[in-house]
């Protein structure tokens, strides 16, 4: 959740687990929590049971004379939809035994502490991601992309005696590991095209090591977080491995990584400021792109996926008359809102940046039958901000949807420009002194 009062509708998660779990060498409760808190969760609660069974159907108790007796754990974590689809996945693949179940819930209030305490100067290590899936050179390009598919993070780094030798990211899977689409773009494949896909990357008998990235750009854990920012918008790079002193890999650090510790340090009147040397009180029009791919409500589709694969956006703004702003198209809209029948199409559009064409007769004829012909069919809610505010309102509304482009209008709510991530983070090394 973003800072401030906030009401309306949440999850609540639920964890259920007992005393004596570890993970990776911690207790897991410890463990859970430290995770939540990292990622700026709104927060999480420990209950310890008096009594209870679960699954092995062995009963629990406070009342059994045992020093060794393992009591029931409740972790209770309450937040915002969004963080919870964002979070949850990483929780689960934290637990070997337990149950977890998830609620809808109305919040009436939550009005958390102005800024949480967070070091004056912070370095890589502090906001770093140490739970970090890694392969070996020898690893199939298939176990690659199965590391991958439903996963937040989009890239697997290579280790070998302890450090990285090379990144494997969605380009180097779709250069060179023969992947026909990007791979957060195959979960909105059936299953059986999904399963095609995977077959295809296991006849290609590719290992890690032939297509990754060698060589990969590494910072040192103890680095400033202005530096790390900086050499990821100089070399337009989304995440990087972290290293100690003797070279071994101790994390990952991401674009999004950044902003979300920006976000977190945000002045407030009532706080001490805080120091992190990224301008979070630049202006967005002075990090804006106006070259915006736009189209209409009644566009139809054939152009709306011209407009999505016109950027590296890979997206479009859907504008009405007056140029206000009604929503977004994204590439995984157009994936999971057309018949199985136009998908070649749209791939080789989605892959290719090519027209959406459809030089088969049996794709031309299904084309009336798509279950959305116009951009109206496809738009979803996108976040928007006004070219006068800070940019610490444009990542507050990223974070808060996930959304990956903010929309920026004028005071007549006129579309006139958007940032993405990578120029948001540009507009955090602004030096001009404007910023925090």
């Amino acid at each position: 959740m973003a800072t401030g009062t906030f009401s309306g509708k949440g999850k609540r998660v639920r964890i259920y687990v007992d005393e004596g779990q570890l993970y990776r060498h911690k207790p897991i409760p410890v463990a859970i929590l430290a995770f939540l808190r990292k990622e700026g969760a709104a927060g999480a609660t420990v209950f310890r049971g008096i009594e209870g069974f679960g699954g092995s159907g062995e009963i629990h108790t406070s009342r059994l004379v045992d020093i060794n007796q393992r009591l029931p754990l409740v972790i209770d974590w309450i937040d915002t939809p969004e963080q919870v689809e964002r979070l949850l996945p990483r929780v689960k693949e934290m637990i070997r035994h337990g149950f977890i179940t998830v609620d809808d819930t109305d919040v009436a209030l939550f009005c958390p502490y102005p800024v949480r305490d967070v070091a004056s100067a912070l370095r890589a290590a502090d906001v770093m991601s140490r739970e970090v899936v890694s392969v070996t050179p020898e690893a199939s390009v298939r176990q690659v992309v199965e590391l991958l598919v439903g996963k937040s993070y989009r890239a697997i780094p290579v280790i070998k005696d302890a450090a990285p030798v090379g990144i494997i990211t969605n380009s180097d899977l779709l250069e060179r590991a023969g992947l026909s689409i990007r791979v957060d773009l195959l979960p909105s494949l059936d299953t059986p095209e999904l399963h095609a896909e995977l077959e295809h990357l296991t006849q290609g008998g590719k290992t890690a090591g032939s297509v990754m990235t060698p060589r990969p750009v590494t910072v040192d854990q103890t680095m400033p977080l202005t530096k790390v920012a900086e050499i990821m918008a100089h070399r337009r790079l989304k995440r990087l491995p972290v290293v100690d002193d003797n070279g071994a890999m101790v994390g990952m650090i991401s674009r999004l990584d950044l902003l979300r510790t920006a976000a977190r340090v945000f002045e407030q009147p009532q706080a001490p400021r805080r120091e992190t040397g990224l301008a979070v009180d630049a202006p967005v029009a002075q990090s804006m792109r106006r070259d915006v791919p736009t189209v209409f409500m009644d566009t139809p589709l054939p152009e709306v996926l011209q407009a999505v694969v016109s950027t590296r956006l890979n997206r479009c703004i859907v504008v009405d008359s007056e140029r206000r702003v009604m929503g977004k198209v994204t590439d995984a809209e157009v994936l999971e809102r057309v018949t199985p029948a136009l998908r070649p199409s749209a791939l080789r559009s989605l892959i290719h940046r090519l027209p959406f064409v459809h030089p088969k007769p049996d794709e031309t004829r299904t084309e009336k039958h798509a279950t959305a012909r116009i951009a109206a069919d496809l738009m979803v809610e996108t976040a928007i901000t006004q070219e006068g505010s800070p940019l610490k309102e444009a990542i507050a509304s990223i974070l808060a949807g996930g959304h990956k482009i903010v929309a920026v209008v004028d005071a007549e709510k006129r579309l006139v420009g958007c940032l993405d991530r990578a120029d948001v983070l540009h507009g955090l090394l602004a030096t001009d002194g404007s910023g925090a």
